[in-house]
């Protein structure tokens, strides 16, 4: 009688252990899916109709996990899968996790340390105001729309201080004795006072897809098509040397009203010894017509300079969002991008679409976004 009491009560204890364990750690599945169809009357000289995955933000499905370890410590993880859902293939090059993967220690006092295929401060700071005002640079040029992850790095988070927070990250060549050869740094900070916020943030990226050192911290994302500048102008095989970031911008919200303001200059030395100066400004507007119903509109204009040839290309581009919410978590959308070639730019490019034969481009979009 005696042993079954004492089985029985360490039986209790060890699930309530087991209990208190499981209360402690979470993982949450998430996600969204977005999709619909696109229309433009010039994409090189031809009428399109297609159809267009991530019509309204790019689809994904990750997890992410946190394990409490007592005194404000805590284990945390991300896994995130970019896809897409007409085809059902992964994005980012074929990688399972191609978003985001990492994993790390967080402190509430000290802040975040975490390591793997991570965004630097320009997504993280600067991204937010694309995310939300319906603008981009021509060809991306300085990642705010989030196209170039880095590898092999260490990223610090501190925590946030009336208002204030920053980031640091390094990622790493993994070359022995070459530290430069495919590396990267990124710095970032922000100030968020009520509706109001305002961010900078800073990127360089070392040899980027080096040829004699491809996995470093930037990888073959460097190698897509609509990186319009990855490559020199006289030559189109040719890859930059070294990549420099730096932008400023924020938004304030006032009632149903949303301003965005930013500016980046980003600037690109090619293995060719040419060089390219690229001087991005961007305004936007968002007015909630009603609770359900989101109006956006946006106005970006691009000043390049080369240096060889010396010409300088430029590039405006208006854009306009009518969003419709079915509830909290779907909606369908239609955007409208315009844009306008000028300088020495002969051809008009939005980004993710075919260039256009000449100088203006029309893109129209329809389609349903739903999270999860």
């Amino acid at each position: 009688m005696k042993l079954k009491t004492i089985a029985l009560a360490s039986s209790c204890i060890i699930g309530f252990h087991a209990q208190q364990s499981f209360a402690q750690s979470s993982v949450t599945l998430y996600g969204l899916i977005s999709v619909g169809f696109a229309y433009s009357p010039n994409q090189s000289g031809h009428h399109t109709y297609q159809a267009l995955s991530g019509q309204n933000q790019s689809p994904r499905w990750g997890l992410r996990g946190t394990e409490d370890l007592g005194d404000g410590n805590s284990a945390v993880f991300t896994l995130e899968n970019g896809f897409n859902p007409y085809t059902g293939a992964a994005s980012q090059n074929g990688r399972i996790f191609g978003r985001q993967a990492y994993v790390g220690l967080s402190n509430n006092r000290l802040g975040t340390l975490t390591a793997g295929r991570q965004y630097d401060a320009v997504v993280d700071y600067l991204g937010l105001n694309t995310a939300y005002s319906w603008l981009g640079s021509v060809g991306d040029s300085d990642n705010t729309f989030n196209n170039i992850r880095i590898q092999n790095s260490i990223k610090y988070v501190t925590p946030d201080v009336k208002g204030f927070s920053a980031t640091v990250l390094y990622g790493f060549s993994n070359a022995a004795g070459q530290f430069a050869n495919n590396r990267a740094i990124s710095v970032g900070a922000r100030y968020v006072q009520g509706g109001f916020s305002w961010n900078v943030a800073y990127a360089e990226y070392d040899s980027p897809y080096s040829a004699t050192n491809q996995p470093g911290a930037v990888d073959n994302d460097y190698s897509a098509s609509y990186l319009l500048f990855t490559h020199s102008a006289l030559n189109p095989t040719v890859y930059a040397s070294r990549q420099k970031i730096f932008g400023t911008g924020g938004f304030y919200v006032a009632g149903p009203m949303r301003y965005g303001a930013m500016f980046t200059n980003v600037n690109y030395s090619y293995l060719d010894s040419t060089h390219l100066t690229l001087n991005n400004f961007n305004v936007s507007v968002n007015y909630n017509l009603r609770p359900d119903l989101l109006l956006g509109a946006a106005y970006i204009f691009t000043r390049g300079n080369y240096d060889r040839p010396n010409e300088i290309p430029m590039w405006h581009e208006l854009n306009l969002a009518v969003v419709y919410s079915l509830s909290k978590l779907t909606d369908i959308s239609m955007l409208t991008f315009a844009q306008q070639a000028a300088g020495a730019e002969a051809h008009a490019t939005i980004l993710g679409y075919v260039p256009a034969s000449g100088r203006r481009q029309l893109v129209v979009t329809v389609g349903i976004k739903h999270r999860f």
